[in-house]
């Protein structure tokens, strides 16, 4: 069993809803990208 792992946070006036899970997607794809089991977080 593996894991990747994309991570975002925001102030809430920062983004939308919409938003901030295109940011967590971008890292979830970034987390695939280095390998199994890792975590990347969004900047």
């Amino acid at each position: 069993l593996t894991a990747s792992l994309g991570l975002a946070s925001t102030q809430a006036e920062d983004l939308d809803l919409h938003g901030l899970m295109n940011t967590a997607d971008k890292a979830l794809y970034r987390a695939k990208a280095l390998g199994r089991n890792q975590v990347a977080v969004a900047q």
